[in-house]
Order: C-alpha cells, then sequence, then structure tokens
C-alpha cells in the first residue's frame, strides 16, 4: 500500500535496472482534490479519505511541515496528543506514526493483535480499565506494560513481536503444498 502511494505520488528518485524508486509524497501532493479517489483507486479504502483530509489539515490549519518536525522535538505523550486531533487519526495510528516517523521507540501501538500477544504470551490483563478489547485506556495500560518489561524501546520490541507472530499465524494459514519442507538430519 505504501510503496503504490510513493509511486502514485512521491518523487521519482532513482532507476536502477527496470526498477524506478519513489519517495514519499509531500503533503502538497497528498492533500489535492482528487486524491482520495486516487487513493481508493490504490487500495486504501476508508483510509482515503483520512489521509487526504490530514494532509490539508496539516497544510491549512497547522503550519505544514514544520508542525510535524516540532512533533518530532516534543515529548511522546503531547506529539502522541497532537496526532489524535488529525482526521481518522486514533491512538494506535498516532503511536505507529510517532513510533516509525517521529523518533518515539517508547509508543507501542496498540491492536487487536497486540492485545492477544499480551494476553497469551504475557498473561496480560487490563487492571484499570478492565476492557475486554483494544480502547485508548486499555492501549495506554498495555503500552505502559510493555514500557516497563522492555524499557525505552519497548514501541520496537512490540514491532518484532507482532511481525514473527503475523509470519506464524500467515504460515499455519498456508495450505500443506505451500510449505517449505524442513530438512530434519540424515536419519530422515
Amino acid at each position: 500500500m505504501v510503496e503504490r502511494l510513493c509511486q502514485t505520488f512521491g518523487p521519482r528518485l532513482i532507476q536502477l535496472d527496470d526498477v524506478t524508486y519513489h519517495g514519499f509524497p509531500s503533503l502538497q501532493a497528498l492533500a489535492g482534490p482528487e486524491v482520495e479517489a486516487q487513493l481508493r483507486n490504490l487500495g486504501l479504502g476508508y483510509r482515503a479519505r483520512f489521509v487526504s483530509a490530514s494532509a490539508r489539515a496539516i497544510l491549512e490549519e497547522r503550519g505544514g511541515l514544520p508542525w510535524l518536525q516540532q512533533l518530532r522535538k516534543a515529548p511522546y505523550e503531547e506529539a502522541h496528543k497532537a496526532l489524535c486531533t488529525l482526521p481518522g487519526v486514533g491512538t494506535k495510528v498516532a503511536d505507529c506514526i510517532c513510533l516509525m516517523a517521529l523518533d518515539k521507540p517508547q509508543a507501542v501501538p496498540v491492536d487487536v493483535h497486540v492485545w492477544q500477544i499480551a494476553q497469551r504470551d504475557y498473561s496480560w490483563h487490563p487492571t484499570t480499565s478492565q476492557a475486554k478489547g483494544p480502547s485508548p485506556q486499555a492501549n495506554k495500560e498495555l503500552g505502559n506494560f510493555f514500557r516497563n518489561l522492555w524499557g525505552p524501546y519497548a514501541g520496537w520490541a512490540q514491532a518484532v513481536l507482532f511481525s514473527a507472530d503475523l509470519r506464524q499465524l500467515q504460515q499455519a494459514q498456508e495450505p500443506p503444498a505451500k510449505r517449505r519442507k524442513r530438512c530434519t538430519g540424515p536419519e530422515g
């Protein structure tokens, strides 16, 4: 999805062999009037409206790129709160942006999958929110649990867990014929 976004709206950077590489699109490129329809055609679905609306809001209401650069320097909680004011940005997306774009390694994006990992592998259950699934308060509580467990790089530790667990899930769902055969030893 991100690659298609960059190919369509991002600047061309270089061509190596037969592959052209593009940079991430500017706010201006994502704020245009026809962008939402193009994003839907690229497969962004319901996200299309929020991507273009957020780009416009950042440009028109918050001062553009300097606002985003200020968030990089701001404390995690302040950056997270500011991002949640954008159209379609909730706690998980704000944490993803903080972790992957704003140098906030303590940001822990929480979704149903991460919630299940925490319960299954760490016997974690919410204590203050009593939530049955992800919610803003429960996500904060789970993020604090992981930060206490893994320290200042809890967000990246969570990303590794998420990726490894997702890979195992994908392998379990593959038909047996598509799974790679594992070598056992000389005995068999």
